[in-house]
């Protein structure tokens, strides 16, 4: 401890040492001073995210439908493959944390030669009877030959990784040469984020935005081109998508869950005015939508630099 302020781990972006945020559910928050990265310190175990958390135990993710045909496409997944086929991008795509394959799915019917990695082995084997090329374990443990893909997807991943910049040095490796890298992630420089946590500062609200031990790095727009340039990679398009559903937002609160522990006046007034709040932001962030420049779900597309 320094002047009273306790130092963890260095920035994965500064590499300058990051001081105390705050707590969530037990997990501590590190933030740097200076590009605002946010992330849990200590990190979790290889050991308890496997087995405790993106497992089938764990019950993560045991909602997905088994068949894939059932499924329509969304609007996210439908404007990502939108533009790549309007920037005439083709060829081997790679999706990084794939689940039960959705964006595969899809994406194999435009075309794409199509593959995946899932840590998750109920997720992965629903993909895989889908008729789908996936490794069940880690990108690093698939070990791809370099420069394979054209395209690297990394949808709502990298928050989830204990080191970032080895997944994207991985990535690097197996990327071609000006071939395209696409990160759809959490934003905490949106309007959602900034005034959900005047909530936290003000009342003590749980932050919806945090979620550990499964987000276990928060960046924002800038902090995000930053890292992505360091790792050599170009930003090329960047857009936007609105907060998750308020019932998820709601629920990240864990309120509902302590208020059942502890059945209280206090812990059900407390829950009462947190869910009014936050039914009251939701709105207003609808209301405030098109004079936004950013939104809460960003989606970067970046260049592999020759």
């Amino acid at each position: 401890m320094k002047g009273g302020v306790v130092y963890g781990m260095n920035c994965s972006i500064c590499n300058i040492k990051t001081s105390f945020f705050l707590k969530k559910d037990g997990y501590n928050y590190q933030k740097c001073s200076i590009c605002g990265l946010v992330f849990v310190y200590p990190q979790p175990s290889e050991l308890e995210l496997h087995e405790d958390v993106y497992s089938e135990k764990a019950g993560y993710q045991k909602h997905k439908k088994k068949d894939l045909s059932e499924i329509k496409e969304n609007s996210h997944i439908k404007k990502i493959l939108d533009f790549l086929v309007r920037v005439n991008i083709q060829g081997k795509l790679l999706d990084v944390g794939c689940s039960s394959g959705e964006f595969l799915y899809f994406a194999k019917q435009r075309g794409f030669e199509t593959y995946g990695v899932e840590l998750n082995e109920l997720t992965a084997h629903i993909a895989i009877k889908n008729g789908l090329t996936v490794h069940i374990g880690t990108i690093e443990d698939a070990q791809y030959a370099d420069n394979f893909f054209d395209v690297i997807f990394l949808g709502d991943i990298i928050e989830h990784v204990k080191d970032p910049r080895a997944l994207l040095t991985e990535c690097r490796r197996i990327l071609k040469s000006g071939g395209t890298l696409i990160v759809s992630t959490p934003n905490l420089d949106s309007f959602w984020a900034r005034v959900t946590f005047k909530l936290y500062q003000w009342f003590k609200i749980p932050w919806s935005v945090l979620t550990p031990p499964h987000h276990l790095f928060q960046f924002s727009e800038n902090n995000l081109k930053q890292f992505s340039k360091e790792n050599e990679f170009s930003p090329t398009a960047t857009w936007f998508r609105r907060p998750p559903p308020l019932k998820y937002e709601l629920g990240s609160l864990h309120l509902w869950g302590k208020f059942k522990r502890e059945k209280t006046i206090k812990n059900f007034l407390f829950m009462f005015f947190a869910f009014w709040a936050y039914m009251k932001l939701y709105a207003l962030d609808i209301l405030v939508t098109p004079f936004k420049k950013r939104d809460f779900g960003m989606i970067v597309v970046f260049k592999k630099d020759c």
